[in-house]
C-alpha cells in the first residue's frame, strides 16, 4: 500500500510539475548535451557564438490556441535566459509553432529597437535586412554562418511546427554543422546556400532527446 501510494504521488508531483511551466526554452545542443560555447568538442569544434530570432510562437491543444507571442525575440546561447520564452502557468498544450527569423513585412520597416535594435548586432546595414541566425566558430578551419534575406528568391524565413509534451526545444547544432561545413564554411550574405541553411535549420528542431 505504502510503495502504491509513492507511485501515486510520484506521478502527481511529475504531472504537476509539466503544468506548473511557466516558459518554453528554446535549448542548443552538441553531441546530445547543451551546446557550451567555447568548449573544445569531440570532433574538435567549438563554437564562439550563436545567435538566432525566434518569433510568433503559439502553443496549443488539438488545434486550439492556448498560448501567443507575436512578438520577435533574439536568443542568445551565452545568456540562457534569453532562450526562454515566457508562458502563462498551468496551461495544457500538445503542438508549438514558431517562426525561425525576422519577415518581410518587419524587415520593411528597416531597423527597429528592443531585441531588433542593430547594436545586437543581427542586422545587416549595407543592405538594411535583419540575420535571422547567426553561428560562428571553428572545426579544423574558422565557419561562419549569417544567414538572412527576405527578398525572393532567396527569403530564409521560416516557420516550423513540432508535437509537445514538455517544454523544451531542440536545435542539434552538430547534426546542422556536419551536413553544411563540407559544401561552405562561410555565408555572409542571401544566396542558394543561405536557402539550404535555412531549410536544414527549419528541419532540424526536435522536442524529444
Amino acid at each position: 500500500m505504502t510503495r502504491y501510494f509513492t507511485v501515486i504521488l510520484g506521478l502527481n508531483l511529475f504531472y504537476c510539475s509539466i503544468l506548473g511551466q511557466s516558459h518554453i526554452k528554446f535549448e542548443p545542443t552538441y553531441e546530445s548535451k547543451p551546446l557550451i560555447l567555447d568548449s573544445t568538442y569531440s570532433d574538435q569544434t567549438k563554437i564562439t557564438s550563436l545567435r538566432f530570432y525566434i518569433g510568433h510562437v503559439k502553443l496549443l491543444k488539438d488545434s486550439k490556441i492556448m498560448f501567443e507571442q507575436p512578438s520577435y525575440q533574439l536568443m542568445y546561447a551565452e545568456f540562457p535566459e534569453t532562450l526562454e520564452i515566457q508562458t502563462p502557468p498551468n496551461i495544457s498544450y500538445n503542438e508549438i509553432s514558431f517562426s525561425l527569423g525576422i519577415d518581410s513585412a518587419t524587415n520593411h520597416q528597416g531597423a527597429l529597437t528592443g531585441d531588433l535594435d542593430p547594436q545586437h548586432g543581427m542586422y545587416w546595414t549595407w543592405q538594411s535586412g535583419y540575420i535571422n541566425f547567426k553561428i560562428e566558430g571553428e572545426s579544423n578551419q574558422p565557419f561562419t554562418y549569417h544567414i538572412g534575406g527576405y527578398h525572393k528568391p532567396f527569403n530564409t524565413y521560416r516557420k516550423v511546427t513540432l508535437p509537445l509534451s514538455s517544454n523544451k526545444v531542440y536545435l542539434p547544432i552538430n547534426a546542422i554543422l556536419q551536413e553544411m561545413l563540407p559544401i561552405e564554411s562561410k555565408i555572409m550574405s542571401p544566396s542558394k546556400v543561405a536557402m539550404k541553411f535555412a531549410d536544414l535549420l527549419s528541419e532540424s528542431f526536435f522536442t524529444d532527446l
